[in-house]
Order: structure tokens, then sequence, then C-alpha cells
């Protein structure tokens, strides 16, 4: 009985070895990632995946790079689910008639004498379980929040030539802002004690005059999104100031927790291949805008249904002049309210 037990277990694992290598070997080049390396891609059902992901699930092509393999995942999942209910729907069914008071007065107390059946479904199960969660779940989960890539893009960040975007997102009730490292390329200090819900949600000291990173507060309107470019790979470093929210672009496939206390790291990129405009076709000149609708997919309060606000991609040109004329006028500014009351208390106090 041990060494059959043995023999089974040791089969079970060479099939699920076997089929996370088959799969494995099926999978093709995919998109360069923010690595440089192409990606892995299994593209065998991708029309299915496709057709239900519009038609079914009402869903927006996804534009990011990772964005197919998170439809893969989901529309994987949901077949599975769909084949177990309806497998154990019918099952449950014929069991109820077979095994009826009516065809079976007296009851048998040794059950089911052949189990093969059932014990090859468990272990089919089982067997697509592994292979959705090593070959699909485990390699996206790991590429989106790589954190060797997310300080790859960080130090990109900070080169002259911009190959990468450190994006800082802070969430609040009932709306999103984000912060940019301005011109000299690095982001200021925090501190608790000048942070607030109206003017100042990141906390940076107010009476600083050289600080020239570029705040956008309650990105709820179109002309006050939250800017990225396309084609470049973009590291958001998430939190929240109260209680927790999820910052949630559908379009992106971009789905992350802000959770108060806690700096969570998540990186896209947008491929300009995959944006069209309203009529299906390529849009991707200087002058072209893509505004993605940003939600909260964490329940987090009365105004939860509200807290919406909007993400815009443009070229990366475009995104540097954006940036540079932004921190421009962000250090001018504070230089500006800083002579105000020094002009004013001179003038007092000539008199």
């Amino acid at each position: 009985m041990k060494n059959k037990a043995f023999f089974i277990g040791f089969a079970a694992i060479l099939g699920v070895i076997a089929a996370v290598v088959l799969v494995n070997m099926m999978m093709v080049d995919g998109p360069v990632g923010p690595d440089g390396k192409k990606t892995r891609e299994f593209k065998m059902l991708d029309s299915t995946v496709e057709n239900l992901m519009l038609n079914v699930f009402k869903s927006p092509p996804p534009v990011s790079n990772h964005g197919k393999n998170v439809d893969r995942m989901i529309v994987f999942v949901h077949i599975l689910m769909a084949i177990l209910f309806v497998g154990w729907s019918l099952y449950f069914l014929a069991a109820l008639i077979k095994f009826n008071s009516k065809t079976n007065p007296k009851a048998d107390y040794h059950g089911v004498r052949s189990k093969v059946g059932t014990t090859v479904a468990e272990y089919g199960v089982i067997l697509v379980e592994v292979v959705l969660i090593t070959c699909f779940a485990v390699p996206l989960w790991a590429d989106v929040v790589n954190e060797e890539q997310m300080e790859k893009i960080k130090a990109a960040s900070k080169e002259g030539n911009r190959n990468g975007l450190e994006l800082h997102i802070l969430a609040k009730q009932y709306d999103w802002n984000a912060r940019y490292a301005g011109n000299d390329g690095r982001f200021e200090k925090q501190a608790l004690r000048f942070a607030n819900k109206v003017d100042n949600p990141f906390g940076i000291d107010p009476e600083k005059t050289d600080v020239d990173d570029v705040i956008i507060t309650t990105a709820r309107s179109k002309d006050n999104a939250i800017v990225v470019p396309w084609d470049r790979p973009v590291a958001l470093k998430m939190t929240s100031m109260d209680v927790i929210h999820s910052f949630k672009v559908l379009p992106l496939r971009v789905c992350k927790d802000c959770i108060p206390g806690l700096q969570l790291p998540i990186h896209f990129k947008v491929n300009s291949e995959l944006l069209n405009d309203k009529n299906g076709m390529p849009a991707k000149g200087e002058d072209d805008e893509h505004l993605f609708l940003i939600t909260c997919a964490q329940l987090c309060g009365d105004g939860h249904g509200y807290m919406n606000g909007y993400l815009k991609v443009v070229h990366p040109d475009k995104f540097d002049d954006w940036l540079e004329t932004k921190s421009r006028a962000e250090l001018e500014k504070r230089k500006a309210a800083k002579i105000e009351p020094d002009l004013a208390a001179n003038i007092s106090s000539s008199k």
C-alpha cells in the first residue's frame, strides 16, 4: 500500500513538472520589459482571450506591456471555474438521481467502490491550477512588483536622457494626488508636521524656496490629470493619507492598494503600438493625448463612488516639456511667495 501511494505521488509530481515544462515550451517572445529583455507569453488562445475580455467582460483593450498577461490570467481562471461549475453541477445532479431513496431503498454503507473518475478529475483540477500559478500568476506578479526593475527605473529617471519615470501616488478621501521630481532630478524631503489634506498632502516644507517638485493635487479634472509618457517605464510608489484605497486604471491593467504607513511599488509601461484613437486608428503623434479614468477599487468611505481621477498618456517629448515647464513654474511660485512676505515686512519696518 505504501509503495502504491509512493508511486502515485511520484507520478503526480512528474506529471505536474511535465505540464509546466510543456506550457513554457509553448510560450513565445513578447514585448521588451523594463530590464531590456523580451518577456515570454502564451499566445495560443489570444483570439479567445480578446473576444471574452471585449464582449463578455466589457473590458477595454490593454495598452500596457503586461496587460495581455493579466487578461490571459483572468480568462483562464474563469474558464476553469466555468468547467468546474458545470462539471460538479452535473455530478451533483447525477448523484441525486442515481442514489435517491426510490432506486436505493436500502442504505449502502460501503459507498462508491470505484473512485477512478473522481480521482482523475480532482488531480486534473490540481494540475491545471498548478500550471496557472507557476506559468502565469507567479511570473506576472513577479514582473509588476519586481524590486530590481523598480530600482532600475528609478535610476533611469534621474539620468539626463530620462529613460524612466518615478512617480509618487498619494490617495486620500476622496481624490488622487501625484508628485514628480522636478528639473533637479530629486524628490524633496517630506515631514508629517507639514502635511495637510487641503494644499500640502505630501508634507513639503512650505518655507523652502528651492523646491521644484511638481505636485498634482486632486486629479479629478481632465485639465489637472496625472501625466505619464508612453514607451517609457513608470515606477509608482503608492501610499494613503487616511484609509485603504486602491489605485486602478483598467486600460493599463494596473490595480494596487494604497495603505497608510506603507509605500507599495508597482510599475508599468504604456506601449504606443497599443494606443488607438476613438476610430480605432493608431494615434502616436506628439500632439496626441489619451485620457484614462482612475478609480478606487477599495471601499474607502461614503464618497468612495466619487473617488475618480484622470491619467493622461502623452508623447515622451511632450511629457518632458510639460514636466520642465511645471517644475520651473513651481520653483518661481515658491520664490515669489517668499519674497512677498519679506517685502511687506520691510515696508512695515521702514514706516
